[in-house]
């Protein structure tokens, strides 16, 4: 029944004239850097993206409904739970009217260029069962059908997307610290070409690096901050 579903379901969207010129076949989930030192079981409190595979039931080939996907989820982490949020196209929003994750309805947020569905406490180690309700025009008439899939996460390829605060203070020659704002718990080193002068790990939304040695004018600091859980960011500025 399943089989014979989804292919009603691809014949409406051909006949809609949805997606003309976009084969299934060119459907590909997007590159994203991977970022090795994130593990998916336990991700810090944080904003990542992360790469999605929709596919048929019980099989590892495309589903017709991965077309009107944004293949890179959203997810979101506090307290070890994960909430991930996956949106459609503009031309998904004409069909896909209801979508259950493992049984669990959506929280929808509509949106002209394609609704966004969240679900809570989700497993990205696991494979899930999307739950699909559908509306597609059949012979001047509107049908309503449901469908499944099977959703997986890319885990290796998770990335975090929101950056670490960094702001430098004006360095003068002769100092011997260099401080800023930054991200309360964020690790921030200060490097003279290759040679690390100093680092600390913030304690509070601002820092405070002792250095070796007193810069001397020109030289160019490259200071770095990074957490786990945020996109790390480097400044370089110049020793006045």
């Amino acid at each position: 029944m399943m089989k014979k579903t989804m292919t009603v379901l691809g014949a409406a969207l051909m006949l809609a004239g949805v997606g003309a010129g976009v084969p299934l076949a060119a459907v590909t989930t997007p590159t994203v850097a991977q970022a090795a030192a994130l593990n998916a079981a336990k991700l810090p409190n944080g904003k990542y993206s992360v790469p999605v595979h929709i596919y048929k039931t019980g099989t590892t080939t495309a589903s017709e409904a991965a077309q009107y996907f944004n293949l890179t989820a959203k997810v979101s982490v506090k307290s070890k739970r994960a909430t991930v949020s996956l949106t459609t196209t503009k031309a998904g929003n004409q069909f896909i009217k209801a979508m259950t994750l493992d049984g669990h309805a959506a929280k929808v947020t509509a949106h002209s260029t394609g609704n966004t569905y969240t679900f809570s406490k989700v497993n990205l180690k696991t494979s899930h069962a999307l739950g699909f309700t559908l509306v597609v025009p059949m012979n001047g008439q509107e049908m309503t059908m449901t469908q499944s899939a099977k959703m997986t996460f890319k885990t290796s390829a998770i990335k975090a997307t929101t950056k670490v605060a960094l702001m430098t203070s004006k360095v003068k020659v002769k100092a011997k610290k260099v401080t800023g704002k930054t991200t309360k718990g964020a690790k921030v080193t200060v490097k003279h070409g290759k040679t690390t002068l100093g680092k600390v790990t913030s304690k509070k939304a601002t820092y405070k690096v002792k250095l070796k040695r007193a810069v001397k004018k020109n030289w160019k600091l490259k200071v770095t901050a990074s957490k786990a859980g945020y996109k790390t960011v480097s400044k370089t500025i110049k020793v006045k």
